[in-house]
């Protein structure tokens, strides 16, 4: 049997972990701290269990996509809740902006902030939906060992989105400075710029806007917890500190 090591135990780590301990590997994942779950570890200080990391829980759908690779289900593993307003950006103090979990709501204070702009909302939305799934169901599963794979009938007729960019769209079409960084601020998660950002990925509006903010009743340390479990049912180990 092929014996494999996984440095680092976060997402990326527990994941390949899971993939190739059910594929029949003898699969070994080094962490260098005392718990798993990288950025996504916890600390407990007077007994409360504060996330060290992220707190978001986006894309529900990917997450059930891989449970469902193991025959399982989020649900087997933790409880989740949407939010409701999903956050609330801050301008300043006494000034800020709630992103409901309700598109009605939030067209609403689109308009309120300045009149028409929900008319670009809903369009732009439209397309963030089309890209998403162009994004989920075709270009994810790629290895991505060349741009070629890219290339499809899907991306070739959104090629203008990828030379020109989310600000430059958004900018283009809102007035107001507030709800173009509200529009701009989902992207930021992919760690760039939304002027160097494509306009293709405005899928993260959608994510963000249609399918939500989660959170897991108990923290985002149970989502590694689950993944954990999974890689030890195949017989993954784990060594850390």
């Amino acid at each position: 049997m092929k014996r494999i090591a996984i440095i680092g135990g976060g997402f990326s780590g527990l994941s390949a972990a899971c993939y190739l301990a059910k594929d029949g590997y003898d699969v070994t994942v080094y962490e260098k701290n005392s718990t798993l779950g990288g950025r996504a570890r916890v600390i407990e200080r007077g007994g409360f269990t504060f996330d060290m990391g992220p707190t978001f829980y986006w894309m529900p759908d990917i997450f059930e996509k891989f449970f469902a690779d193991f025959g399982k289900s989020a649900s087997d593993y933790y409880r989740l809740i949407r939010l409701n307003p999903g956050y609330e950006i801050y301008f300043g103090e006494q000034d800020s902006v709630k992103i409901s979990s309700k598109l009605e709501e939030i067209y609403a204070v689109f308009e309120q902030i300045e009149p028409g702009s929900s008319i670009y909302l809903k369009k732009y939305l439209k397309r963030a939906e089309f890209n998403y799934r162009v994004a989920i169901d075709k270009v994810m599963e790629r290895p991505g060992k060349s741009p070629l794979e890219l290339i499809m009938p899907e991306t070739i007729m959104s090629v203008s989105q990828f030379i020109t960019s989310i600000s430059a769209s958004v900018r283009a079409n809102i007035k107001s400075e507030k709800l173009r960084q509200v529009l701009e601020f989902p992207v930021l998660f992919l760690g760039a710029k939304p002027s160097r950002t494509p306009l293709f990925y405005c899928f993260m509006n959608y994510a963000d806007m249609v399918l939500g903010t989660w959170h897991i009743e108990g923290g985002m340390f149970k989502l590694v917890q689950a993944m954990e479990s999974i890689a030890k049912r195949y017989g993954a180990k784990f060594i850390t500190d």
